[in-house]
């Protein structure tokens, strides 16, 4: 027995290093240091915090896209939720500066859980392929935010003080725009890893035909994992107001799409459904926001971020067919092995 106890924690060790969120860790690391190297200011303080201020909403909203990939799906669209949800908060809260901080956030939830729900329903019931539903409400609710507004930006003399203070203050230091990322990632490990909904997301991502077969709820599931993506990408709208104080119809929220795919894609989910981490999409995001920041802090022209991150896509992509190769080889050798036996 006590051999055995021994050998439990080498095995977790090793558990680890097998982990691809281990992998990614490592480069985010190298990645970390390289640039201090470069440039010593890049570990000054103020600059880490922008590091992990810039993220923070990249994580609320990433950790929602992570359920929606894994089930063979993408949403283009969580750009334009932000920016929406964003707009119809700063407007309650440019008319009403005494409106409740928790109101605000409940508004922004219901705002991106309602365009998630759009979404959910275009994608399951109207059999309309991901890509293109959310496509054409990415446009739908990019010009939901110019009807709404009339073209008119929120500034920030309209923006109270309660929100802005979501971005740097709360009671443990930290401040909650970062407690909400944690939070974020936090739920959807739990209900990815612990739970049973977890699982059946897991199991129409790995084989829709066999889920749907053994009696799993395709379309509710599918609903549901675009309305959690909705919602966040919804919180994420508060977050966006909180850390910029100004919310421009044209711009807010712009692009979100490219930079949140990317660190999913990057943090080891794969793009065809069935695997992925909330864990994993954390250091995605954290890898852009330090390959972002440190590019700048150099010197290197922001134009390279965007090639760098096309890389990054294109060499997770390719090692995530190479494991899965790899997986496919492993099985039908230990079935070969099984039948020699028999």
């Amino acid at each position: 027995m006590k051999l055995a106890l021994r050998s439990n924690p080498n095995h977790a060790i090793t558990n680890i290093f097998k982990k691809r969120e281990f992998g990614i860790f490592i480069f985010v690391l190298v990645l970390f240091l390289t640039f201090g190297a470069l440039q010593p200011r890049f570990f000054r303080s103020d600059n880490l915090w922008a590091i992990l201020s810039s993220v923070g909403i990249l994580m609320i909203v990433g950790a929602g896209q992570t359920l929606v990939i894994v089930t063979r799906n993408i949403d283009l669209s969580v750009g334009s939720t932000l920016g929406l949800s964003a707009m119809a908060v700063g407007m309650i809260a440019r008319s009403h500066p005494t409106f409740p901080t928790i109101g605000l956030l409940l508004i922004s939830l219901v705002v991106g859980g309602f365009c998630g729900l759009i979404n959910g329903l275009l994608v399951s019931y109207g059999k309309i392929p991901s890509i293109i539903a959310t496509l054409g409400t990415l446009a739908v609710f990019r010009g939901a935010i110019f009807v709404l507004s009339n073209n008119v930006q929120i500034d920030p003399n309209d923006v109270p003080k309660k929100i802005i203070d979501l971005g740097v203050t709360s009671p443990i230091w930290v401040p909650w725009l970062l407690i909400f990322a944690f939070l974020a990632i936090s739920g959807v490990s739990l209900l990815s890893r612990r739970t049973l909904a977890g699982k059946r997301i897991y199991a129409i991502g790995s084989n829709p035909e066999g889920a749907i077969s053994r009696g799993l709820a395709f379309n509710r599931i599918t609903i549901t994992v675009f309305v959690i993506l909705g919602a966040l990408a919804g919180l994420g709208g508060v977050m966006y107001m909180a850390r910029y104080a100004t919310i421009n119809p044209a711009d807010v929220g712009r692009g979100l799409e490219f930079d949140v795919i990317s660190a999913v894609v990057i943090g080891g989910t794969n793009i065809f459904g069935g695997s992925g981490s909330a864990l994993g999409t954390a250091l995605g995001c954290l890898l852009i926001g330090i390959l972002s920041n440190g590019l700048t802090v150099v010197g290197v022209s922001p134009f390279y971020k965007t090639c760098a991150t096309g890389i990054l896509i294109l060499a997770a992509v390719t090692l995530d067919n190479l494991v899965r190769k790899k997986q496919d080889q492993n099985f039908l050798q230990e079935i070969r092995k099984q039948r020699v036996s028999k």
